[in-house]
């Protein structure tokens, strides 16, 4: 770093820091105070977790893991985990779930700055009204007063908001100023604006003056997104389909009663789904049922009228049965293709008018024993579910998951449609061939007696009536045994419990870690800030770090304006018998007769310094004489508390001699030259030959000059002056004199507009360690 650069010294900072340690005396014990305060008054959070096992292989109730009934294989479910879990936490599940807590009224209590939610045991009951519009989000205090069998309810806010209890909605308009305050019996409901309920109060409660009690009404909506947006659902690993669930809340009892109620409902939502699937089935055998049923009945009828009017046939021949079995097997097999035809015919139908396929009925509950087609119904009525909670939850079709699930369906149903087109393509190859069949058997039949045929036929139709008939009822019968005994692959492993012993927030340890670094950082802060911001000089280092001219001396601050001559060994005249010595050898190789004292403004001290030199050299008994040069702002009279007389100004204009402007001191040796009166053109004066004439006459007559000159940073006059002038004292003054300055007398030696240039610092403030504190013992 160069010794003029301005940037940040970091050894100067630190000697700043420690002399403000007082600061740190004052942050640090109101930053831990404040954070004692913040964890004695901030309501402890607690952490509760439960876990949840989503993905296991579902049994039915007969412990079998194959697929009981074909027509129910919808219990099969593989669902990707991170779309379970999105369900878990969607809109839905979470509003199902607190619409079943009673979340909807929070009590609380104050006391001593410390704000405590009751969830157990709450001061007191509120029932609402249930068709009033409440207000909501919006602390309702009551005080009780037992004596009078009274309580008060009292509250105000703003931008309030009401809300619909009976439809569970929030109202768009909001109440701009709001403020309730009323006195009723215990007994009584209370009915105010926009806020109507009963309280019901304990007998066995007592309450404390000192706390204030109050309710919060929360919404619906509000709930779910305050608790969807709070729980985290992990899974525990890739491999593995077991979620944590975790929550963290204020009220161990709320966090758990609500985690537990979470996993049962999702777990009933997802049974519910899953069993209705095996509802659409059953509905669909019972319109089959009830068709065949109307058929059997008209069957049997024709069976006993035909034995009543042909005398008593009972049965057919042999042959009559054989033709009459292969044309019932060849009408069967040709009512199958036709089912499948119609089936996939159906399904084609739907997705062309881009119908919803989550209520078609599996293909094996129609006899379709395909398992490509059933497969692919199966895995797109699963993913449209899905895809229907998903929409509830986000309300985005923009939410990536959506949109993959929504190309899978789209990937599977053009599937679906080109297999089913596939097997309508193949049914009707089959029909052709079974219909040329079922034509030679009818040809063959027809060749038999008239009441033998029509008997096959009756017997046949009935046959075939009745075996349709008990299929049905048995399928039936199976596919409400399997969703009676219906096990899901979803499972509470954990009930909900605080996790660990203590409360994971606020952490003691980091905010009273915080807080002693926030106490210790402010003042640091705080010296850093002033140090940027102040363009001041504050010491003799920063001095030397900003210019590499040598510092001649050091002037301690003193409240004295001048040395007394009967306190020759005091601070202020040994840094002035300091800058004496300092000025002989510091520039022994050149002349130092005449020295120049200037600064960058006023008020630095400057002909403070000049007096003092002057008088100490005066006291080591050189003939000294000092002018006032500053025709501005002239002080040396003053300070030496000499009458006004005629002075430089005089001199200059050539109105008096040079011996009636010397004028003695009360220090021997020492003598004064005044500025004279404050002429209007000083730097006019300044230029004329009579000021180096002046000095020239004055260096054979003393052996030291001081001058007082103007300001070198507000004036020119100086400038002038240099070139009478030896050895030029430039005070900075500490804690006054800007950074700036050093950098234009920086700038002047450097370009050789000035030479011989010392650097005095003024008013340094006594620190531990410096040079003075010797004087001071």
């Amino acid at each position: 770093m160069s010794a003029t650069s301005d940037t940040i010294d970091l050894r100067s900072v630190f000697r700043k820091i420690r002399a403000k340690w007082w600061l740190f005396l004052l942050t640090v014990p109101m930053c831990v105070g404040a954070a004692l305060f913040y964890l004695k008054t901030t309501p402890k959070k607690y952490e509760v977790q439960s876990v949840l096992l989503l993905g296991e292989k579902k049994r039915s109730g007969f412990g079998d893991n194959s697929e009981f009934i074909k027509g129910t294989s919808y219990l099969s479910n593989s669902t990707e985990l991170e779309d379970k879990i999105t369900v878990l936490t969607s809109n839905r599940i979470m509003t199902s779930t607190l619409q079943r807590l009673g979340f909807g009224i929070t009590y609380f209590e104050t006391k001593y700055f410390k704000t405590q939610e009751h969830y157990t045991y709450p001061p007191f009951f509120i029932r609402l009204d249930s068709v009033a519009v409440q207000v909501i989000d919006l602390p309702i205090h009551v005080s009780v007063d037992t004596a009078s069998r009274t309580y008060r309810v009292y509250s105000k806010g703003k931008n309030v908001r009401l809300y619909n209890v009976a439809t569970q909605e929030v109202l768009p308009e909001l109440l701009p100023t709001y403020e309730l305050d009323q006195t009723v019996p215990m007994d009584s409901m209370f009915i105010g604006d926009h806020m109507s309920f009963r309280i019901n109060f304990p007998e066995d409660r007592t309450y404390d003056p000192k706390s204030d009690y109050y309710f919060v009404l929360n919404s619906l909506q509000d709930l779910v997104t305050s608790y969807r947006n709070s729980t985290a659902a992990v899974e525990l690993s890739d491999k593995s389909n077991v979620v944590y669930l975790s929550l963290q809340v204020e009220v161990v009892n709320k966090g758990v009663d609500f985690l537990n109620k979470l996993m049962e409902t999702y777990i009933e939502f997802e049974l519910d789904k899953q069993q209705r699937k095996g509802v659409n089935t059953i509905e669909f055998i019972d319109k089959q049922i009830g068709t065949v049923s109307d058929s059997l009945q008209k069957v049997e009828s024709s069976m006993e009228n035909f034995r009543g009017s042909s005398g008593g046939m009972m049965s057919a021949s042999n042959s009559s049965e054989a033709l009459f079995e292969e044309r019932s097997r060849l009408e069967d097999e040709r009512s199958i293709i036709l089912r499948r035809r119609n089936y996939c015919a159906t399904v084609l139908d739907k997705i062309r008018s881009s119908s919803d396929l989550r209520n078609v009925p599996a293909p094996s509950s129609s006899g379709i024993d395909d398992p490509v087609l059933n497969n692919l119904v199966i895995e797109i009525t699963r993913l449209s579910a899905d895809l229907a909670a998903l929409n509830l939850s986000t309300g985005a079709r923009s939410n990536p998951t959506v949109i993959a699930m929504e190309r899978k369906i789209k990937n599977l149903t053009a599937s679906l449609a080109q297999t089913a087109e596939s097997l309508v393509e193949q049914a009707e190859i089959s029909l052709v061939e079974v219909n040329g069949r079922l034509s030679r058997t009818n040809y063959q039949y027809s060749q038999l007696p008239e009441q033998e045929r029509q008997l096959v036929n009756i017997e046949r139709k009935f046959k075939l009536s009745d075996n349709l008939y008990n299929y049905l009822m048995e399928k039936r019968a199976e596919a409400g045994i399997a969703i009676a005994s219906d096990q899901i692959d979803k499972s509470i492993v954990d009930q909900a419990r605080m996790k660990g012993l203590k409360h994971v927030s606020p952490a003691k340890a980091k905010v009273l870690g915080g807080a002693l670094f926030l106490g210790l950082l402010i003042p640091i802060g705080l010296i850093l800030i002033r140090d940027l911001i102040r363009d001041r000089i504050d010491d003799v280092e920063e001095l030397k770090r900003l210019s590499k001219l040598p510092v001649l001396a050091m002037v301690p601050a003193s409240k004295r304006r001048r040395i007394l001559p009967d306190e020759p060994k005091s601070i202020l005249a040994e840094s002035f018998r300091t800058a004496r010595v300092n000025l002989q050898y510091l520039n022994a190789d050149s002349a130092r007769q005449v020295i120049g004292f200037t600064s960058s403004s006023s008020g630095e001290g400057k002909t403070f310094c000049a007096v003092n030199l002057a008088t100490v050299m005066a006291q080591s008994g050189k003939r000294t004489i000092i002018i006032d040069a500053d025709m501005r702002r002239p002080n040396v009279s003053k300070m030496l508390e000499m009458p006004e007389g005629p002075g430089l100004s005089t001199w200059l204009i050539g109105e008096a001699t040079i011996d009636a402007l010397i004028q003695p001191t009360d220090i021997p040796d020492m003598d004064v030259i005044g500025a004279g009166p404050i002429p209007p053109n000083p730097l006019d004066l300044a230029e004329s030959p009579r000021m180096a004439q002046l000095i020239e006459t004055l260096r054979g007559r003393y052996d030291q000059i001081i001058i007082d000159a103007s300001p070198l940073g507000l004036v020119s006059e100086y400038v002038l002056l240099m070139r009478s002038v030896d050895i030029t004292l430039y005070v900075v003054r500490e804690g006054k004199t800007e950074r700036s300055a050093l950098h234009m007398i920086n700038d002047m030696v450097a370009e050789k507009k000035m030479r011989n240039v010392d650097l005095l610092l003024n008013d340094v403030k006594s620190r531990n360690g410096d040079g003075y504190s010797y004087y001071t013992k």
